[in-house]
């Protein structure tokens, strides 16, 4: 059984607004450090206190067949002492707006399985962890 919340909003915005909103912003948290490609780095800061994490996954808005946009990204996070969770913001719109924004959070790492995946980009033969439902 998979623990998750998932949450749509339509914002009357462009998507590329969004998206700065999201990984630049203060959209997440106070501050937000997030380095863009998988394996990254995440920090979120606010007044309750820090997360930190690592970047699965993050696709800038791109076009779309029909002119339609998408972008996402992936995130693992975690405050200190407690579970790991999996964020999925999941972006779609025309380029001038309004976008509809996905977000999961999903169960805590430690009820996931690790196994080898391969690693696009990394040359044929290069394998590396990736994280599933179990």
């Amino acid at each position: 059984m998979s623990e998750q919340v998932t949450r749509e909003i339509e914002l009357d915005a462009p998507i590329g607004a969004v998206w700065r909103a999201i990984v630049a912003g203060s959209w997440l948290a106070e501050e937000v450090q997030l380095e863009l490609r998988p394996g990254g780095e995440a920090r979120f800061q606010d007044r309750v206190g820090q997360k930190r994490g690592w970047v699965e996954e993050a696709r800038r808005p791109a076009a779309r067949t029909g002119a339609r946009h998408t972008a996402r990204l992936c995130f693992w996070w975690e405050a200190e002492g407690e579970p790991a969770t999996r964020v999925e913001l999941a972006l779609s719109g025309p380029e001038d707006g309004p976008t509809l924004l996905r977000v999961r959070e999903t169960r805590p790492l430690d009820a996931l399985d690790l196994i080898a995946t391969p690693l696009p980009g990394a040359g044929q033969g290069s394998y590396g962890p990736i994280l599933l439902a179990a």
